[in-house]
């Protein structure tokens, strides 16, 4: 689909920019790619079991969105993790395969609401993240005469890394601890109700950008499905959580804005551990959930903005700055001016400046303590920033084999735009495409 012929089309309606144009087909896509992944991993390493993606509204709970995935024809679960998204779920789990997860804070609301809905013919796990929430589920499910299905979240001491980390490890809010898995166990076995659980979960955190920290995870968690078994706990269904990202810079790295894996490798990695534990110890091979919501709706939406202003680093040069800026980085500047002259150099340069780079902030070390003058800080920085170009010209940001370094120094001199999206802008007419609003941005490009 022409992005511009749809924002002409928007301007002969009289409607304006910013707008944030949202494509179903790629939610499908999504939900479809991802399905397709683990199917194929399931055949590669003979998993037995099966796989369900189970979508958490918190992502995103637009009405479009939810009914885009649940008419896509693949199978779809949805995750509430609060009364009022519950509420959401259970108006449209019967145009699901009626399989609703529960997480987050429960109270004795919200406990009831999702028993009600496990009355009313849904497959509602209830997953038990605090102790003090089993005796509100016992409670409650004797009085509407209704068998729980409980799920239980596992506190693993494996951690990823990232913005988002703190919600998982040992330190994260929700979550049992070894100690106290073993309690619920005991508590269920006394009450008579050890079948019901039959949900083994965790949740590493969101945006992971390294698969070996979810391998890690992946295996501590199938120790626990192992021991739970021994303790005569039949699990069937394993839920991974959240965490498969979304390589937004396009980098294929360990940053907090990408990832350095792709979907057969993120599905290969959870199949394998879990079906590796279950053949080793003689177990059924579980039901594999994910709760993959970024990955599933990130994709599916462009913001279209008008730019109102454009910031240059860099662009006055001049030598005046390598002859009179300090002799570390008036070295490099004469060791690498001659230098860069075609593309197969590009990457010798960019290694330059890396050093340069690390010369710059000894120079800023030295402002700070009063042996450099403002006038040579400002020649310094201007003189590194000649030498950024002379790199991002010689090889050219399109390079798609540039390493990491060449990236960095590229930054330096990209242009910065800005684009005001505060106010809010109306629902599209055009089929199959909607819109709404963001606000004040700024991205370098």
């Amino acid at each position: 689909m022409d992005l511009a012929k749809l924002v002409k089309a928007r301007e002969a309606q009289g409607q304006r920019l910013p707008a944030l144009f949202c494509f179903p087909q790629i939610l499908q896509h999504r939900l479809r790619s991802i399905n397709a992944a683990f199917k194929r991993a399931r055949e590669s390493y003979g998993y037995k079991g099966d796989y369900f993606l189970v979508y958490p509204i918190k992502v995103n709970q637009h009405r479009r969105v939810i009914e885009s995935l649940i008419h896509s024809g693949e199978p779809l679960g949805l995750e509430a993790g609060s009364k009022a998204e519950l509420m959401a779920v259970l108006a449209h789990a019967g145009m699901t395969r009626s399989v609703i997860v529960c997480n987050g804070y429960k109270d004795r609301e919200y406990i009831r609401l999702a028993l009600i809905g496990e009355k009313m013919g849904h497959k509602v796990y209830l997953v038990i993240e605090k102790m003090t929430e089993i005796a509100i589920v016992l409670e409650e499910a004797e009085r509407l005469n209704v068998v729980p299905r409980l799920g239980v979240r596992a506190r693993l001491a494996s951690q990823g890394s990232g913005k988002w980390q703190s919600s998982g490890g040992e330190k994260s809010k929700f979550g049992l601890a070894a100690n106290q898995v073993l309690q619920l166990v005991e508590i269920l076995r006394e009450r008579g109700r050890l079948d019901s659980i039959q949900l083994l979960h965790f949740h590493l955190g969101s945006q992971m950008a390294n698969i070996r920290d979810i391998a890690t995870g992946v295996r501590e968690s199938a120790r626990f499905y192992v021991e739970l078994h021994k303790l005569g706990v039949n699990i069937q269904c394993f839920d991974v959580g959240g965490g498969l990202g979304v390589d937004y810079e396009g980098t294929r790295s360990q940053s907090d804005c990408s990832v350095n894996y792709g979907l057969n490798e993120y599905a290969n990695n959870i199949i394998w551990a879990i079906g590796d534990a279950c053949e080793e110890h003689g177990l059924p091979h579980p039901t594999v959930i994910t709760e993959s919501g970024r990955a599933v709706t990130a994709h599916h939406t462009v913001l279209v903005s008008n730019i109102i202003g454009v910031e240059r680093s860099g662009n006055h040069r001049s030598d005046a700055s390598a002859r009179r800026c300090p002799r570390s980085l008036q070295s490099m500047w004469e060791t690498l001016a001659g230098k860069c002259t075609s593309r197969a150099r590009a990457v010798h340069c960019a290694n330059g400046c890396t050093t340069a780079r690390w010369s710059l902030h000894d120079i800023h070390v030295g402002y700070s303590s009063g042996t450099f003058s403002l006038q040579e800080r400002a020649w310094a920085e201007q003189l590194y920033l000649n030498m950024c170009h002379e790199v991002a010209e010689t090889a050219g940001p399109e390079q798609p084999c540039a390493p990491s370094d060449y990236r960095r120094i590229a930054r330096n001199v990209w242009r910065t735009r800005f684009t005001s999206t505060s106010r809010c802008s109306s629902r599209c007419r055009m089929p199959g495409v909607s819109i709404s609003c963001s606000r004040f941005c700024r991205w370098k490009g």
